[in-house]
Parts: structure tokens; C-alpha cells; sequence
């Protein structure tokens, strides 16, 4: 609905500033085909031109690799009663009132053409080469369509009157105006909210007026133009013929009466060409929506911060300090109580945002913040893609008012540290409504002694790493992953968490997507990136290869 509307709303803003160039340079001059051609053309530009997406190409930066803690996933779930009903929603009455208004006026059309034929079938018709000539007493006025002409029983063609009648209506024929009218009738009919074909439809039919005017008057226009006002009160039929007797007489008599060319008149026409090419570029060139970097590394383990033995900085994006910010430290910031409190904490104060519940949104929040080296939260955001429903909003709300957390230290001293902390929002369907919302939360088993060859850690003395290491891994990435062309298309982008396992022998295993699907292809070209990667050097504990889970965020960015 959104996409319609904006189409529809370009459509519009295309049509009425070519339109409008009409009226202010071309309008009411004698390049009559000149006119006839460019209304047409405006009408199928401003059809196709929002259509377009053509690519600018923008210079594209070199990405920065980023290593942050990541906390275990906190699952947040919401019970809902399904309603009985789906309820009409108000995207559903626009559509189905739009589509019966588009039905009847195509109706209108059909039910017209329909007339046309069944008067022929009840009329006399003599083939009079390249037309054919239809006379009956139903006919009100001569009228033209395509290569019939209908002649009324009160018009002599004999006389000095019939004959210019009848070279008028001869010119609709050799010009083909019934085809401009068919076309213009049944795009106003599809298009009937874009008021500026209405427009456009009733000036094309004026310029075929004064076309056929001009022609058919030839030297003798003083008695053409009375031959317009003797007979300028006869009715019409049809709304898409070519009538003698059209609306509104004094412009035709006063095109009939017009001899001087008009200053400019080349310039007026050329001077279209930067009007069309605003339009043109402003609607159909988008920025290159490419990648610029899809490898970056955020090296987690799924249920706990690890501990990386080489300290690592980063300068965050907003600073209220000139205090550096680390990402790996050898004591990472912990909730005050520890996860278990972390999660009771979340679950009391985390409110299911109502409209998210109405519309059965769900999905995973990724909240970034930096704890401070006095254990206060700051710089909180979201990362990845949002839900909607103001689920984001709600995360963020809940992690900002956070109470101190235990600082990280780094060589025994309190520094500001990086951490992640996602947040499944979920909903229990047929659940009973009382149960709302909780915490699911359980601890990673403490690694034994001794492990057994089946046993998947998440914890470890030693991370599993990509052999060479993690510019190895980034180049690995860069190579071998192609931005889908689905999603460059649809502005897809987000970051993708493929979870697997490292086995104790290095291949990987288990592969598959955490957290929401961000669509457009970007999960399934992360996971046939994973499982095409060569062997990794395994995770150790207690001197022992181990199996080890292993979480690999990939950012997908387009450059707007």
C-alpha cells in the first residue's frame, strides 16, 4: 500500500510539472502536432518515470573491523489471545475503493464501444475508401471513430457546411485521434485519482480540434468558424469520439483566427528538454545501494563475554569523555547480581509494547551501550535491523535506566568497555493472557575437567580463530560474499548472526541463522559463505581441542 501510494503520489507531482510547462510556453499556440505529440509522451513519462531506479555510483570507504562482548541472548515473550475475526483494515477499504472506482470506469468504456458497435450493426453503411460512412437517425451530430464517420439525416453533405464537416472529421481519421482519446480514456480510467490527466485528456482533445480545424478551414476560415456557431449547440453522444460541434468554441475560433507565429517558438519547444531532465533525474536516479563493507567481525561466543588476552580500542561514535574505550578486557563488565539478576531485572521492567502485541511483531533487539569505567551505561543504541512497533524504543528505554553495573577492569583498573546485549522480543499464541512476560534464561554448563568428544563448549580457555587470523578472516569475507541483488534492490541491510560449531578436528557444523531473518537473501548468502570456509583452528580447553560454539556477526551496509 505504502509503495502505491508513493507511486501514485510521484506520478502525480511528474505529470503536473510537465503539464504545467504546457500551459505556461506551449499552450494556445499553432504547432498543433507539437502539442499533440508531447501531451501523449508526458502521460507515459510520468507513468514510467517513477518506475525507474537507476544507480549513481558513490566512492565507498574501506570498513573498519569491530570487536565487542556480546551477552547471552535474553528472550523476552509476550502472551496474546488471537483475535476471532481479522479485523478490515483501512489499507483494505482504500484498495477495494479505489479498485471498484478504476472497475466502473473501464466498464464505462467497454459499455461504450459496445453502443458504437451495435449502432453500426443497426446502420446504413457504405465503404467509401479510406473510411466508411454510417447513417442512421439515431445520430445527433457527425462524429468520427477510428475509420467510421456517422452522419446525421439533418446535415447535407451537399452543401458548403456538410463538406467542411466532413473534411473535419476526414483530418481525425487521417491523424488517428480515436487511438490518443482510447488511450487517454483508459488511463484516466486506471489513474482516475491523478487529476492532471483529466486534464491532459480534455487539452488533447482541443489540440485534435484545432488540428483538424485548421486543415478543414483551409482559406475559407470566416465561413468555417460561422459553421462552428450555427452548429454549436448539437449534443454529444460519446465521450471518446471526435465530434464537429466540440467544446469550448470561442478557443477554436480564436486558434482558427490566429496568424502570427509567436516569439520563441523553437525556443518554447526545446526548452522542455531541461524540464524533462529534472524530472527524469529526480525521480529515477537513487544512490548506489552496493555494498561498501560486508566484513564486519564482531568475534562472540553466544552465552558468554570472552576474554581476549591482547587488549583492544576503539573510539566510540559519541564520547562524553576523553577516556578511551576498550572491547577486550581481562575482566569484562558483569550486571550487578550477575546474569540471573540481569534477566529478572529486564523481565520486571520490560513492558510488551502494545502495538507490537497487536500486530504480532516479534523479533531480536540488539542493544550496544559502553559501561563506563563507574559502571554507568552510556552511549546505548540499537544495532541491526528493528522490528517495528516501537520494540527498539522499549529496549532502549529499559537499558538507559539500568542501575550501575560492576565495571571492567584492565590490568587492575576500571576502564569503559563495549558490550552487547540482545533481546528476543517473542509472543505465545492460545497462551493464557495472565502469563505475560518473562525471561527465558538458562545458564551455559561449567566446563569439566576432563571433556568428553561430544560435549559443545561455550566458554573456553582458548577461542577457536580463523586460520591466520581475523585479517585473514575479513579478507576471506570480503572475496568470497556478494551483496544479494534482492536486497540491494529493496535497501535491505543489517547484520546477520550465523551461530555454528568448531569442532575439535576445526571444520564447523551446525550451521544456521540467531536471531530475526533480515530477508532479501542476506541469511542465505551468510550461511553458504560459513559452510565454504576452510578448516579453523579449534577451541582448547584444559590443553584439550573442544567443541566450541561460536557466534559470527556480518554487517550488511548499503552506501545511501
Amino acid at each position: 500500500m505504502n509503495l502505491l501510494l508513493a507511486y501514485i503520489a510521484k506520478v502525480i507531482i511528474c505529470s503536473a510539472v510537465l503539464y504545467g510547462y504546457y500551459y505556461i510556453a506551449l499552450r494556445n499556440n499553432r504547432f498543433h502536432q507539437w502539442n499533440r505529440y508531447y501531451l501523449v509522451l508526458i502521460t507515459v513519462i510520468s507513468l514510467l518515470t517513477p518506475l525507474l531506479r537507476i544507480p549513481l555510483p558513490i566512492p565507498q570507504e574501506e570498513p573498519s573491523t569491530m570487536m565487542s562482548y556480546t551477552s547471552r541472548m535474553i528472550t523476552l515473550r509476550e502472551s496474546v489471545i488471537p483475535p476471532a475475526n481479522p479485523a478490515i483494515t483501512t489499507g483494505t477499504i482504500m484498495n477495494a475503493l479505489y479498485t471498484l472506482v478504476m472497475a466502473l470506469l473501464l466498464l464505462r468504456i467497454l459499455v461504450s464501444i459496445f453502443n458504437i458497435r451495435q449502432l453500426i450493426r443497426r446502420s446504413r453503411v457504405q465503404k467509401v475508401p479510406p473510411y466508411k460512412f454510417v447513417e442512421n437517425q439515431e445520430i445527433q451530430a457527425p462524429f468520427s471513430f477510428f475509420s467510421y464517420i456517422f452522419w446525421d439525416q439533418h446535415t447535407s453533405l451537399h452543401t458548403t457546411e456538410g463538406q467542411q464537416i466532413l473534411k473535419h472529421e476526414l483530418v481525425h481519421l487521417q491523424e488517428k485521434h480515436s487511438a490518443d482519446k482510447l488511450f487517454m480514456e483508459i488511463i484516466t480510467a486506471i489513474y482516475w485519482i491523478n487529476p492532471v490527466f483529466h486534464i491532459i485528456k480534455r487539452e488533447l482533445a482541443l489540440v485534435h480540434e484545432f488540428m483538424a480545424d485548421k486543415k478543414a478551414a483551409g482559406e475559407e476560415v470566416a465561413g468555417y468558424a460561422q459553421t462552428i456557431l450555427q452548429m454549436a449547440f448539437h449534443s454529444k453522444q460519446f465521450s471518446f469520439t471526435n465530434d464537429f460541434f466540440h467544446p469550448p468554441i470561442k478557443r477554436r475560433i480564436l486558434m482558427l483566427t490566429q496568424f502570427h507565429t509567436p516569439r520563441f517558438s523553437y525556443l518554447r519547444r526545446i526548452l522542455v528538454l531541461p524540464v524533462a531532465t529534472g524530472i527524469f533525474c529526480s525521480l529515477a536516479f537513487v544512490a548506489d545501494k552496493r555494498p561498501s563493507a560486508i566484513r564486519t567481525l564482531n568475534t562472540t561466543v553466544s552465552e558468554v563475554a570472552v576474554m581476549d588476552t591482547t587488549p583492544r580500542k576503539i573510539t566510540p561514535q559519541k564520547e562524553t569523555a576523553s577516556e578511551p574505550v576498550f572491547t577486550f578486557v581481562e575482566q569484562p563488565p558483569v550486571f550487578k547480581g550477575g546474569e540471573d539478576s540481569l534477566s529478572s531485572y529486564l523481565a520486571r521492567n520490560i513492558k510488551y509494547p502494545k502495538e507490537a502485541v497487536a500486530k504480532k511483531i516479534s523479533g531480536i533487539v540488539f542493544v550496544q551501550f559502553v559501561v563506563d569505567k563507574k559502571g554507568n551505561v552510556t552511549n546505548a543504541k540499537t544495532v541491526g535491523r528493528d522490528p517495528g512497533a516501537g520494540i527498539c524504543q522499549e529496549a532502549l528505554r529499559v537499558v538507559n535506566s539500568m542501575p550501575r553495573w560492576v565495571p571492567g577492569k584492565q590490568s587492575g583498573r576500571a576502564v569503559a568497555v563495549q558490550f552487547n546485549l540482545p533481546i528476543r522480543f517473542s509472543l505465545n499464541d492460545g497462551k493464557s493472557a495472565t502469563d505475560k512476560q518473562h525471561v527465558e534464561f538458562t545458564p551455559p554448563p561449567p566446563p569439566p575437567p576432563s571433556p568428553r568428544p561430544a560435549e559443545i563448549f561455550t566458554s573456553v580457555e582458548q577461542l577457536p580463530t580463523f586460520r591466520g587470523g581475523e585479517a585473514a578472516l575479513a579478507k576471506y569475507l570480503s572475496s568470497n560474499i556478494k551483496y544479494p541483488r534482492d536486497a540491494q534492490e529493496h535497501g535491505i541491510s543489517g547484520t546477520v548472526f550465523v551461530q555454528f560449531i568448531v569442532m575439535d578436528d576445526g571444520n564447523l557444523r551446525d550451521i544456521h541463522i540467531v536471531g530475526a531473518p533480515k530477508g532479501g537473501g542476506l541469511d542465505e548468502e551468510a550461511i553458504r559463505v560459513v559452510k565454504a570456509m576452510p578448516k579453523w583452528n579449534p577451541g582448547i580447553q584444559n590443553k584439550h581441542a573442544v567443541n566450541t560454539e561460536f557466534n559470527l556477526p556480518i554487517r550488511f551496509t548499503l552506501q545511501e
